[in-house]
Parts: structure tokens; sequence; C-alpha cells
């Protein structure tokens, strides 16, 4: 499976390199991406990866995601950044743009954990493996950097405020005394963590947003399900997770009726995700799994709400399949993330 992010992500690196009067021409050439190309809607990431490491070496600055974060405009996640802003609060907009988050970026998976703290309730903002783990080529610091600076200036955006975060962390060696992280984020910052993370006050997020219209959120959500159903043919995978996505709380999903919503035979799916190296099986468990932590981390959810959710037909069934693929239980998991 061909992973791909939108195309205005690369206009923002060529905005960036304008700051370092670098032309971007000949370094988009060198990456195989037609700057001129407004055409192109995706971009593959094998691709975004030489770019960005392209970039670093043409402005000498290896920290260039966050020049990057320090730029971006809702306008560059499409109808997504808007519904966002328009949302009833941070907490609810970052949801939102993570059911959506394909749209941006077919391999970013991320993970929502509502943990206690010494200084009160947190939300960790935490990435995850992708749910399609054949991707084998590595993502570029600066691209995590651009992800996680990209949260803080959404949420500062929406909220017409300071938001502060609490924490930072990146998997990759950082320079402790780096001032460039320290400016930007303005909290601690971590590196050689086992994760990609920002966390914040969970009481921040879900103050009333001033931006507030539900019209607005109807209306760009409606721009938001146009792009996902016109992304690639190739991207049968992402189609079926998003599918998969909706319809669980209502049960689980058979085969016959997600290739029904995606107007193609049984037969016609199998194939087609065979080419991708995945399964209609591989990724309803893998979605499952991702759901499942996602709501448990939300404390006042029953594990029993949780089991018919995610369309399990009872909770010691529900419990055998998380603990296979975590090697805990749900009441086990939900009591360690709570740590």
């Amino acid at each position: 499976m061909s992973q791909t992010t939108l195309s205005t992500i690369p206009r923002l690196i060529a905005q960036v390199l304008s700051i370092y009067e670098v032309d971007a021409e000949p370094v988009f050439s060198q990456a195989d991406i037609d700057i001129n190309d407004t055409e192109q809607k995706r971009i593959p990431m094998e691709k975004m990866a030489d770019l960005w490491q392209l970039s670093v070496k043409a402005t000498g600055n290896n920290e260039l995601g966050l020049v990057a974060a320090s730029l971006f405009q809702p306008t560059y996640l499409k109808g997504i950044g808007m519904a966002w802003l328009a949302s009833a609060n941070l907490e609810e907009g970052l949801r939102r743009f993570i059911s959506s988050s394909q749209l941006i970026n077919t391999i970013m998976q991320i993970d929502l954990l509502e943990r206690n703290t010494e200084n009160g309730e947190e939300l960790l903002i935490q990435y995850q493996k992708p749910l399609t783990p054949e991707a084998t080529f590595k993502v570029h610091h600066c691209a995590i950097e651009l992800g996680l600076g990209f949260f803080l200036k959404m949420f500062r955006l929406a909220a017409g405020k300071n938001i502060p975060a609490t924490g930072v962390y990146f998997t990759f060696d950082i320079d402790e005394n780096n001032q460039a992280y320290q400016d930007y984020f303005q909290c601690p910052v971590y590196g050689n963590q086992a994760f990609n993370g920002i966390s914040f006050s969970k009481t921040l997020l879900t103050e009333l947003l001033p931006t507030h219209d539900e019209e607005l959120v109807e209306l760009n959500e409606m721009v938001i399900n146009k792009h996902l159903a016109s992304m690639d043919n190739s991207e049968t995978s992402s189609k079926v997770i998003k599918i998969i996505n909706e319809l669980l709380p209502a049960g689980c999903p058979t085969e016959e009726v997600i290739a029904y919503k995606l107007h193609m035979s049984k037969r016609t799916l199998q194939r087609k995700l065979s080419q991708e190296k995945q399964s209609f099986l591989s990724l309803l468990t893998s979605v499952r799994l991702m759901l499942a932590k996602q709501k448990l981390a939300i404390k006042n959810i029953s594990i029993t709400e949780i089991t018919y959710q995610l369309g399990y037909s009872s909770p010691s069934t529900f419990a055998r399949a998380f603990k296979k693929h975590t090697q805990l239980s749900p009441v086990e998991y939900r009591s360690q993330i709570a740590k």
C-alpha cells in the first residue's frame, strides 16, 4: 500500500524554504516532487522523507519541522482544520481530526490517553505505529516535529490564547539544552522516549471555544467526506478502516457490508486488500484494538459499554481478544495508563 500525505504539506515546506531564501524548485525536483503541479492532491511519503532531508541540508536547520509548525494554518488541513476551529472545545476538535486523519496522512495513527499526574488530569496525544506495518521507510524527524508542533499551534489558534503544553516526547535523541525546542514548546521536552507525543491539561481542552459553530462543523464535514471519497483507489485499506470505524457502534461489520459500501464485490475487495498486503480481518482487528485503547483511556466509559461499541458479543469475548494482542486485560490496561 502506498502511504501518502496531502500535497498542501510540501507547499508548507516551500513556504519555509522561502524564509531562508532557498529556491524551492530544485529542492523539490531532487525529491521528485513537481512544485508547480496544482492538480496533484497527494504525495508519497517516501518522497516526503526525501524532501525533508533535502530541505534540512539546504537551510542548515535540523529543527525545520518547528519552523513549519509555526507557519501552519488550518487551511492546510482542508475542511478538517475549519471543522476543528468550529468545534465546541479543543478535545472535540482533536477527536474530530483523529477520526479523519487518514485524509492528511495515511500512515498517521494517534492515540489519546487520559492520565493522572501530580499537576492534575492530562490528555496525552501519542503517535502510534501505523496499522499497515509493511511501510518500511523511516519517517523524518522534522515530520514528527511538525506533527507535534501542529497540535500546539492549532490549540492556540482555536482558543485564541496561549494553551501551554505540559510535556513533549520524542523517540529520537535531542539536545536537552536545544533552545529551538524550548522556545517553541515552552515546556519540558524529552528525547529518547518510547513514543512521540505531547500532553496538555485536560481542563484547558474542555473549555468552550469562542469560534464554536455547529453549522460550520457540518458544512466542513461534508467537505472532509468528499476528500476522503476521492482518495486514490490504491488506498483501499484506508477506506476500509474509515468504514469499520463508522459502523462498529452498530455492530461488527462483515466483509460483505464493507464491499457493498465501497461499491465492489467481496472478491474484488479481497483482491485489492491482498495487493496492499492486507486482509479485512487484520484491519478489523487493528481498528478494534486502536479504538479499545482510546476508549479505555476515558475512565467514565464502562468496559461493558466499550464491548458493545466495538461490536463484541460479550465483555469476556472482548477481554480475550484484547489480552491476546496486549498481554493485558482491559481492566489491567486501564489501571496501567491511569498511573
